[in-house]
């Protein structure tokens, strides 16, 4: 923990679009805000109001929180198999890739697996008879705590049901009047949020349902592929496809309590996986929307690599997949993915003939593996300039770069120019940019261009309004938006533009992110009907040439 506390105190790495949002939702706190419940926002207002509004003071609560996940995972492995399967568990969640980079970050994931691994220990608690009132209260207070964390919450839930209908134990243990006390104060914990979304037509829940993107075409097979690359990144290679193996193969018979323990596990993590994959299919997923099958997990494979026999074949399966898997790997180029995916199968290699074929070792082969790349990670987080070009990483850093700087250059040409009626920019990820590392410093409201009628975003929620559009600095990062924007005002300039350079493209196109800046006034906005849709769909204006790439 002391090495990513390091990391996130020395990176110049600055906030990305979401951290900013959940920065700007945590200067007020509520019950609930646009797209999120509210515990990342109170998170990190109670951060930020100790160590002030710094990028390093919105992250430094992420490498805590995992490291509380880490030791309730210890508890639970060492509840279920004793002491070695607890730290197997909690190391493995520790190193695991995800966690590496999610505790550089603050996010909802952060914040909601250190109260989803205390909820499962607790559980297990209950259902091995140990808990107290004390301790079904706590099992409550933690299952709603959850759900103002994240709603994929709900997935503990449906965890439960399956819990319920294959082990007896958990049906007489929560089927009682201390079951209901926790279920009663789970309520009470996410009413408050519940009647937030009520008084605000259910904005969080209905953003949740529209990430599901199922309006369009529910069949995408390629997709299987992606989402099981995806998890390899998440969870690691080894890990994933051990993970698999492992509940593909496990123990059909429950009649003994170490099968019934993995058998419990996996209803908190088979859901999970499933629910995910099919979304994958239909629609898309991001790799971290199945992460809360892994806390399980991380006790599940300490309990399989302990328990399975030698088997030379399983090692040479993985080997080859994990090699594979590194060839899916975005941003960087093919030859840095095909050396890291032999180099990876060489060092399976290498634990194999150490280990015997032990699947023990295939388990610490991969924990090496998560160690090395982690490393490499906080290296690339906390010297960025010096290691995101030869690693090609300087695409995927570019969200968290250049935003103070570009905020710099904007303030220096209002001052010269002269302070204008308002700020609008046509573009999310600007908006929350500037919000964040502008902070008040140019005397004008900064808004977001509404391409549809109302507000889709929380950046969209204030409207340019009559008595603002007088002397409105435009700063517009998309040239297909410009004309539509030029549109709704009786006057449109161009009065210059300002650009920060983020580094290279892996094809040698340069990255940067330019502002083209024009003076606005008299805002009459056209009706977005179809035609307006189809009349701007295919327009651009003051476009940069496009770059020659190399070959």
């Amino acid at each position: 923990m002391a090495i990513r506390v390091a990391g996130i105190l020395l990176s110049p790495l600055e906030l990305y679009a979401d951290e900013a949002q959940y920065w700007r939702w945590g200067q007020t706190l509520d019950w609930g805000y646009y797209s999120k419940p509210p515990l990342i926002a109170w998170v990190i207002h109670t951060s930020t109001s100790v160590f002030g509004d710094s990028a390093w003071a919105v992250r430094l609560p992420a490498p805590f929180l995992h490291t509380i996940a880490a030791g309730c995972l210890f508890l639970l492995g060492r509840s279920m198999g004793g002491p070695r399967i607890g730290f197997m568990a909690a190391v493995g969640y520790a190193l695991m890739p995800a966690v590496f980079l999610s505790s550089t970050v603050l996010s909802t994931d952060g914040v909601l697996m250190p109260i989803w691994a205390l909820a499962l220990w607790l559980l297990w608690r209950v259902r091995e008879g140990r808990a107290a009132w004390l301790g079904y209260a706590a099992l409550g207070l933690a299952v709603g705590t959850g759900f103002l964390a994240k709603y994929a919450m709900i997935y503990f839930t449906i965890g439960i049901g399956l819990a319920m209908l294959i082990d007896k134990p958990m049906r007489q243990n929560l089927l009682s009047a201390r079951g209901a006390v926790a279920l009663a104060l789970a309520g009470l914990v996410i009413a408050p949020h519940i009647a937030w979304n009520f008084a605000h037509d259910f904005k969080t829940v209905g953003h949740t349902v529209d990430n599901a993107n199922l309006g369009g075409e529910l069949f995408n097979p390629g997709n299987a592929l992606k989402f099981l690359a995806d998890q390899m990144g998440v969870f690691g290679p080894i890990s994933f496809l051990g993970l698999l193996a492992g509940m593909i193969f496990m123990r059909r018979s429950v009649s003994d309590e170490p099968a019934r323990r993995e058998h419990w596990l996996i209803c908190f993590i088979a859901p999970v996986l499933v629910i995910i994959f099919v979304q994958s299919v239909l629609s898309r997923a991001h790799a971290n929307w199945a992460a809360t099958a892994y806390p399980a997990a991380s006790v599940l494979i300490a309990m399989i690599f302990l328990r399975a026999r030698p088997n030379r074949l399983l090692w040479i399966v993985i080997a080859v997949l994990s090699a594979f898997g590194f060839l899916l790997a975005p941003d960087f180029t093919l030859l840095a993915r095909l050396l890291t995916g032999l180099a990876v199968a060489a060092g399976i290699g290498v634990f194999a003939l150490m280990s015997h074929y032990k699947p023990e070792g295939l388990f610490w082969a991969g924990l090496t593996l998560h160690a090395v790349l982690g490393l490499v990670m906080t290296a690339a987080v906390t010297l960025p300039q010096m290691l995101s070009g030869p690693l090609d990483l300087d695409n995927s850093l570019k969200r968290t770069r250049g935003w103070d700087a570009i905020s710099d250059k904007l303030v220096s040409f209002v001052d010269e120019a002269g302070t204008p009626s308002a700020v609008l920019v046509d573009e999310r990820e600007i908006w929350h940019g500037l919000d964040f590392y502008l902070k008040d410093r140019i005397d004008a409201p900064l808004i977001l261009w509404r391409y549809n009628e109302g507000a889709f975003s929380f950046a969209e929620q204030r409207p340019l309004t009559d008595e603002i559009d007088g002397d409105v600095l435009v700063a517009s990062y998309r040239p297909n938006r410009r004309p539509a924007i030029a549109a709704d005002f009786e006057t449109f300039e161009r009065v210059g533009e300002v650009n920060v350079d983020l580094g290279e493209r892996a094809n040698g196109c340069p990255l940067n992110r330019r502002l083209v800046l024009y003076r606005a006034a008299g805002f009459t906005p056209l009706p977005r009907t179809q035609a307006w849709v189809e009349r701007y769909e295919d327009q651009t204006m003051d476009a940069p040439e496009p770059c020659p790439a190399r070959d």
